[in-house]
C-alpha cells in the first residue's frame, strides 16, 4: 500500500512537472512541438532522473575518496549514454518529419543544449536523492529516540516495582529485633533440655538475625552470608517435612556480594512445587563461585498434587535479574517429564 502511494505520488510529480514545462515552452515559442517529441524526451529525462537517482548516487560511496571517482566515471557514462540517446531521438524526429529545435546535432547549440538538459535533470535527481536520505535519516533518529525512550519507561517501571516490592518486605518485618531476642532467649532455656529442637531454634534466630543485618533488597551482602542463610531455610524446611535434600556448595570466591533474598525465592520454589518424597530422586540444589561468577542449578521432582502458581517467585527473580545485572546474568528453567530444572549463572565482578 505504501509502495502505491509513493508510485502515485511520482506520477502526480511528472504530470505537473511536464505540464509547467509544456505551457512555458508554448507560452514562449508561441507553439506546442510534435506530441513524439514531447513524448520520447520526456521518458529519456524520467529514465535519466531514476537512473541517477537510484543507480549512480546509491552505488557511490560518497563518504570515500574512492566514491567520488566512481561518481565521475559512472556520471561520464550517464552523459554519454544520455547524448547518444539524444542524437537518436532528435535524428528520429528529423527523419520523420517532425519539426526539431536543432536540426545539426553536432552543432554548439545542440551540445549545450544536451549538456544543459542533463545538468538540470541530474540535479533535479540529486535534489530528490538527498531529500530522500534525509526523510530516512530523520525516520531512524525518530524510531531510535521512540526506542530508547520506551527501552527507559521499561527500565523505570521495573525501578517502580521493585520499589514497590520493597516496600511490601519492610513493611512485612513485624518488629523483628524483638523476635529476634525473644527467640535467643527461649534457645538458651531449650538448649540443655533438646538439643535438636534447640538446633532448629537457633536456625530460625539466624533467619531473623540474616534479615535485621540486610537491612532491604537493595543493599549487598556476602554470598557466603546469602548460601548460610539458605542453607538455616533448608535446615528448617528439613524438619518439616523430614526428607533428604541434597546441598552442593563450591564456595572458591568468599568476597563476592550480591543483592540480598534472591536467590531464596528459587529454594522456596523446591519445597512448594516440588515432590519432597522422591527417595531415588530427592531435590538437589548446588552452588559455586569461581572467577567472579556465581552459579546456581536446583533439580527436582514436580508434586502431582500440588496447586498451580502463576509463576510470581520465577518472574520477580527475573525482573531483579534485569534490573541489578542487565546483561551480566543467565536465567532459565524448564519443565520435562515431570522434572524441574533451573540454572542461573550471575557475573558478581
Amino acid at each position: 500500500m505504501k509502495e502505491i502511494s509513493r508510485i502515485y505520488y511520482h506520477i502526480i510529480a511528472w504530470a505537473l512537472f511536464i505540464t509547467y514545462e509544456v505551457s512555458l515552452s508554448a507560452a514562449i515559442r508561441g507553439s506546442h512541438n510534435h506530441f513524439s517529441d514531447y513524448l520520447l524526451h520526456y521518458l529519456l529525462y524520467i529514465l535519466l532522473f531514476y537512473v541517477h537517482c537510484y543507480l549512480v548516487l546509491k552505488n557511490a560511496a560518497l563518504n570515500k575518496l574512492i566514491g567520488y571517482g566512481k561518481l565521475l566515471v559512472y556520471i561520464c557514462l550517464e552523459l554519454t549514454a544520455y547524448y547518444l540517446a539524444n542524437v537518436l531521438i532528435n535524428d528520429y524526429l528529423a527523419s520523420s518529419g517532425y519539426p526539431v529545435n536543432v536540426i545539426d546535432t553536432s552543432s554548439e547549440l545542440f551540445h549545450l543544449a544536451t549538456f544543459y538538459r542533463f545538468i538540470y535533470i541530474a540535479g533535479l535527481s540529486t535534489a530528490f536523492w538527498i531529500a530522500v536520505n534525509l526523510l530516512k535519516s530523520q525516520e531512524r533518529n525518530l524510531e531510535f529516540v521512540t526506542e530508547t525512550l520506551i527501552h527507559e519507561k521499561e527500565k523505570e517501571s521495573l525501578r517502580t516495582e521493585l520499589v514497590s516490592s520493597e516496600l511490601s518486605f519492610l513493611r512485612s518485618q513485624i518488629n523483628p529485633h524483638l523476635l529476634f531476642n525473644s527467640l535467643n532467649s527461649i534457645y538458651n532455656r531449650v538448649r540443655k533440655k533438646d538439643a535438636i529442637s534447640a538446633k532448629h531454634l537457633l536456625a530460625l534466630a539466624e533467619l531473623m538475625h540474616y534479615s535485621i543485618r540486610s537491612n532491604g533488597p537493595r543493599d549487598k551482602v556476602l554470598v557466603t552470608s546469602e548460601l548460610e542463610h539458605i542453607e538455616n531455610y533448608i535446615e528448617l524446611q528439613q524438619m518439616r517435612f523430614s526428607n533428604e535434600i541434597i546441598c552442593k556448595r563450591n564456595h572458591e570466591d568468599i568476597e563476592l556480594t550480591i543483592i540480598p533474598f534472591l536467590l531464596i525465592t528459587l529454594i522456596e520454589n523446591i519445597f512448594q512445587h516440588g515432590e519432597l518424597k522422591a527417595a531415588l530422586q530427592p531435590p538437589l540444589i548446588s552452588f559455586s563461585t569461581c572467577d567472579g561468577t556465581l552459579e546456581m542449578t536446583t533439580r527436582n521432582q514436580i508434586r502431582t498434587d500440588r496447586i498451580p502458581g502463576h509463576g510470581l517467585g520465577l518472574y520477580n527473580t527475573a525482573k531483579r535479574l534485569t534490573l541489578h545485572y542487565p546483561g551480566s546474568h543467565s536465567f532459565h528453567y524448564s519443565s520435562d517429564q515431570n522434572i524441574f530444572n533451573l540454572k542461573l549463572i550471575i557475573k558478581l565482578r
